[in-house]
């Protein structure tokens, strides 16, 4: 069974994130306060736009600045969330994570990044942004399925199952 919604969502970001040192998501809050997992996120499809080696989780205003500037100036991702407000709040704003999260789900499966068909800005850093991960995660270990789980998603469009909807299903030509 396929999860949807947050935990859809929270579940796309463990598996867009694993082994990334440092970056442990377990909720839509905390796990995501030091600015490690929004640039995890964005090294996974993007290395070219952030150093992950090169931050520390320590660096709270630091990491969270560098992800919503490249977010916003590279792949068209509106900034939802300020730096101040996640080094102030010892819990960040779950509503907040959760939206902001959900535009680089929509970027990275080639989406508007607020969802619908159109009205938001698409830089062109955006239209060009891989639908694939790249292929290699940080830890340097490459076991060949890094790559190919990447593009299955847990959730919603781009979960690597065709949606049917009633009308696009085959009508059965046998009596009920």
């Amino acid at each position: 069974m396929a999860l949807t919604g947050v935990k859809g969502l929270q579940r796309w970001c463990q598996i867009q994130t694993e082994g990334y040192p440092g970056v442990e998501i377990t909720n839509m809050t905390k796990s995501w306060r030091n600015g490690l997992a929004f640039c995890a996120l964005i090294h996974r499809y993007r290395p070219d736009l952030i150093d992950f080696h090169s931050l520390k989780a320590s660096d709270v205003f630091d990491n969270n600045q560098l992800a919503f500037d490249v977010a916003d100036r590279e792949l068209g991702v509106a900034p939802l969330l300020d730096a101040e407000d996640m080094v102030a709040l010892a819990t960040p704003d779950r509503l907040s994570i959760c939206t902001y999260v959900s535009q680089f789900y929509n970027v990275f499966n080639g989406l508007n990044p607020m969802g619908g068909l159109g009205g938001v800005r698409q830089t062109e850093g955006a239209a060009a942004c891989p639908i694939e991960p790249a292929a290699k995660r940080p830890t340097g270990k490459d076991d060949g399925a890094s790559a190919k789980s990447g593009s299955k998603m847990p959730f919603g469009r781009g979960s690597g199952q065709a949606s049917k909807s009633p009308a696009s299903q085959p009508k059965s030509t046998q009596p009920a």
